[in-house]
């Protein structure tokens, strides 16, 4: 049993230092070949192109990327999200104030100047031409030029159009197209979608497809002569290098690197015919005919070294509440929290490599159970309060931690506690449900993994509220990935199918105290046949008719029932107290109330044992005597509200005016005239508590009570 403690750290170190940067980005060597433009950790910078000290140019908190020189080399076009989005700027090449000249919502990211140095082109997905055939997307980009002092934008070409190179007279540039969502750092990918070059003429619009490669072709760039083109391509088998052709044959392609472990990325050259390039994460230089020269940059940043302080307000998962509700457990970026449900006070539990996930709380509060990934493949990990005084997780000193049932082989995820606490259920190797006996660590299987076919993780389940069933998402009919909802016993065997719709239904949960399950499907809404765009309801399915009769009830009507449930729980404790009274008294002769009362009491047991009923039939023999029929009214006030009349059965005259005020005056009830009693009508005699009374006395109490459910005499 390992012990976690929680220690706080603070320091600080703000010493300006000198690096050797690695992973720069986005480079660009100036048009005269003695300054080279980079991004490196949100920031532009500029060196020359022999090595020396880097000069930070952009100093903003935001992140600034994909410098790009004027064709003087006086400034510099960049994107930057101090804004929100990536807008294009510019600012002079020596350091400044840079000036805003995008303000879209969309992203926009500088290609080139034009060559008179007027204009900047930038791609952002923004609007398609109505010729246009592509599918809206924001991957599938647009090509823009906007004034170098600001202005109006003008859309260029309607398809993508990436990476522009101009040649010096402007009439033609380079450019690498997008086919599709291919990821742009993907490695050694052949497909229809993979980048080629092309080139296009501004003046007739002729675009000129220059390489048709199976694998990657980009970045394209032209010699000062405009005659050949420099581009990066996968060719020969191996990773990005450097290649060329002249323009007039491109088929006739030479290698220019030979690099072979890594890609070599972003590509420019100067109008000297230096090539710029990085790779491995450094920048390099090489002049036609000579060997790649590394440049040595150093750079000084004041960066700080510290611990820092996270306030997360997203990226949580796995959250749970307590069974109390006042702490609740989460895992956020792999590790478990637990944070007090009305103060700040949070404890982290896990302090491990290793990702953490599916915590949930055992019923007690004191115990978290979860999976980790610490020894290579998916355990069931218990965390316990240690000390007995100490009441919640945020505020606990010492942490138990166990692993249970240690496997180097099998894999076990996603707990959940059974209601009692004594099980917890697992799903087994991402497949199966299992359930160990958390005292005797026994094992057992609820399910064979044959009605889950995905290996990507685990599925939906639940406890049922007495912790004798489960609801589970499975595949019911064998049609992956399309999924039911089931219904199997906690101990195993056969699953249910519940809702066998033939769409995807997920997220089974029980509710109404485990007389129904909550899920969701898609069964009647837009469908996943081309596996995305579904959209789904919430639907319960109904363990028995009573909770799905309670279910229809009107809200007037639900409100009722709930009165009514009130007051028969204390008929039922009335009746409680008759059998308590008669089995330890009666049988004694020791009458523990009136003689007129008992019946009354027993009769009162008798009306909650009744079915619902809206007409209450009375017999003209309640006329004898106004003390018996005050009584038996007391009897009646909890059924006035739902009772639509009340029919005496004997003739208008035989009802005694005073019964009949009393009646109005207290209870706002007038009486009815009706010799007939339907079938099945509710009738209250005066004798008929009396006949209780005899059937118990001569019968015994089981006369009235079997099965703990009232007879009806």
């Amino acid at each position: 049993m390992k012990k976690l403690l929680t220690c706080i750290a603070l320091g600080f170190a703000t010493t300006s230092y000198a690096v050797t940067p690695l992973w720069m980005r986005d480079v660009q060597i100036s048009p005269d070949g003695t300054e080279i433009a980079f991004c490196y950790k949100g920031d532009i910078y500029k060196v020359p192109a022999k090595g020396g000290t880097a000069t930070q140019l952009t100093t903003q908190a935001s992140y600034e990327c994909t410098p790009i020189w004027s064709p003087d080399g006086k400034q510099i076009a960049f994107a930057s999200d101090r804004n929100g989005n990536f807008d294009l700027f510019v600012m002079p090449s020596n350091g400044g104030t840079a000036q805003c000249l995008t303000t879209h919502s969309a992203s926009e990211i500088p290609s080139a100047f034009t060559p008179d140095g007027k204009y900047v082109l930038f791609s952002a997905s923004i609007q398609d031409p109505a010729q246009s055939a592509l599918f809206p997307t924001s991957a599938m980009t647009e090509l823009y030029k906007v004034p170098i002092g600001g202005g109006r934008t003008e859309q260029v070409l309607g398809t993508p159009a990436e990476m522009v190179c101009f040649d010096k007279s402007g009439k033609t540039f380079l450019y690498q197209d997008r086919k599709g969502f291919e990821d742009e750092w993907r490695k050694h990918h052949t497909s229809s979608v993979t980048r080629d070059i092309w080139m296009y003429d501004t003046q007739t619009g002729k675009h000129t497809n220059l390489t048709d490669h199976a694998g990657e072709d980009r970045n394209a760039v032209f010699t000062p002569d405009g005659q050949t083109v420099y581009f990066l391509s996968e060719r020969n088998g191996g990773s990005f290098n450097v290649y060329s052709f002249p323009l007039n044959t491109p088929q006739s392609i030479t290698a220019v690197t030979k690099f072979k472990t890594h890609p070599v990325r972003f590509l420019s050259t100067s109008s000297d015919n230096t090539l710029c390039y990085t790779y491995d994460g450094e920048i390099y230089t090489q002049r036609p005919g000579v060997n790649p020269q590394k440049v040595r940059i150093d750079l000084i940043r004041d960066d700080q070294e510290q611990i820092s302080d996270l306030n997360s307000s997203k990226g949580a998962t796995s959250a749970t509440v307590s069974p109390d509700g006042k702490q609740i457990a989460l895992t956020l970026r792999g590790e478990v929290f637990v944070t007090s449900a009305d103060y700040n006070t949070t404890k982290q539990i896990t302090h491990t490599p290793a990702a953490e996930t599916g915590v949930c709380f055992s019923p007690d509060n004191r115990t978290l159970a979860y999976a980790s990934e610490r020894g290579g493949n998916w355990q069931l990990y218990l965390a316990k309060i240690a000390r007995k005084e100490e009441a919640n997780f945020p505020n606990a000193t010492i942490i138990e931690e166990e692993v249970l049932l240690p496997s180097k082989t099998v894999e076990r995820n996603y707990p959940q506690f059974s209601p009692d606490g004594k099980e917890l259920a697992f799903i087994e190797d991402r497949m199966r449900l299992m359930v160990v006996n958390l005292e005797t660590k026994k094992v057992r299987q609820v399910t064979d993994g044959s009605t889950w076919y995905s290996t990507a993780g685990g599925f939906d389940y639940s406890w049922s509220p007495d912790g004798k069933w489960f609801t589970l998402r499975f595949i019911g009919n064998k049609h992956d990935p399309y999924s039911d909802i089931g219904l199997v016993s906690a101990q195993g065997g056969e699953i249910t199918n519940l809702t066998n719709s033939g769409y995807t239904s997920t997220s089974p949960q029980w509710v109404l105290d485990g007389n129904a399950i909550l899920f969701t499907t898609e069964r009647y809404g837009m469908r996943a046949h081309a596996s995305w765009g579904s959209l789904n309801d919430a639907m319960l399915v109904f363990m028995n008719q009573d909770a799905y009769d309670k279910f229809r009830l009107s809200k007037e009507d639900y409100e009722l029932q709930k009165e009514l449930e009130k007051l028969k729980g204390r008929a039922e404790c009335d009746y409680d107290c008759w059998e308590m009274l008669y089995s330890r008294q009666f049988q004694e002769k020791a009458w523990p109330m009136a003689a007129q009362d008992l019946p009354f009491c027993i009769l009162q047991a008798w009306l909650y044992a009744q079915r619902p009923f809206d007409t209450l039939y009375l017999p003209e023999e309640w006329n004898q005597g106004m003390q018996d029929a005050e009584q038996l009214m007391e009897l009646l006030i909890p059924y006035l509200p739902r009772l639509k009349q009340v029919v005496w059965t004997g003739e208008e005259g035989t009802v005694s005016e005073s019964l009949q005020n009393y009646l109005y005056e207290e209870y706002g009830m007038i009486l009815l005239f009706d010799r007939r009693i339907p079938d099945g009508a509710v009738v209250i005699r005066r004798a008929q508590a009396w006949k209780f009374l005899d059937a118990t006395v001569k019968n015994g109490y089981n006369t009235l009570v079997h099965n703990g459910n009232i007879r009806r005499i």
